[in-house]
């Protein structure tokens, strides 16, 4: 299917379902492939504008009184039951305003980063992997032991290195590509199940 038929297809479905974006396709097939939800009560959702996928993790979160906080630096219309922080990623007070929602540790990070493309795919790639870094940073910082994180990727170079950097602190790391990214994309997606809780090895530096 050529590129653009493939993304009007998607945005078709997105809109016949009441999707905010093709994006829902994304964590709906992570979902499938990866079962990310089980048991997930407390979620984070990094650069979630939209929403899109905030809507399908109240879909997919089946666990009674589920807590659902989602970031982004851009408006967010309003969804019912779940909180919303405008902020960037890097604002030193966003994990406390997290914790404060949420009460407890997090049982799921999903972070679907992406840079406004330059046009120049080396400043795209470098952007969105310091974008998955800080992702990650939080990540270990308000996870739970056992707990799940999902962010997207660009590859470029260091993607390999970011990838060994992840397993550091989770049992289990997967990479995945959607059926609904397109082929061409650099776009992948880490799926790491089951945090050690090593916050106290935490290398800031190494991010």
């Amino acid at each position: 299917m050529a590129k653009w038929k493939k993304d009007e297809a998607y945005r078709k479905r997105a809109r016949e379902a009441g999707y905010r974006s093709r994006a829902a396709f994304k964590l709906l097939e992570i979902e499938e492939q990866f079962s990310i939800f089980k048991h997930a009560k407390r979620i984070v959702d990094f650069c979630s504008a939209p929403g899109s996928w905030l809507q399908v993790i109240k879909e997919c979160c089946k666990i009674p009184d589920c807590s659902i906080v989602g970031i982004d630096i851009n408006y967010i219309k309003p969804l019912s039951g779940v909180h919303l922080i405008r902020s960037s990623i890097d604002d030193p007070k966003l994990k406390f305003q997290i914790l404060e929602l949420l009460q407890k540790p997090a049982n799921l990070v999903l972070s679907d980063c992406s840079p406004k493309l330059t046009g120049s795919k080396a400043v795209d790639k470098e952007r969105q992997l310091w974008q998955a870094k800080m992702s990650l940073h939080l990540a270990l910082q308000l996870l739970e032991k056992d707990g799940h994180f999902v962010t997207k990727i660009f590859q470029s170079g260091e993607f390999r290195d970011f990838i060994t950097h992840v397993k550091q602190y989770f049992n289990v790391v997967k990479t995945f590509k959607p059926n609904s990214s397109f082929q061409r994309s650099p776009e992948m997606y880490v799926i790491a199940k089951y945090f050690q809780g090593v916050v106290n090895l935490i290398n800031q530096d190494a991010l």
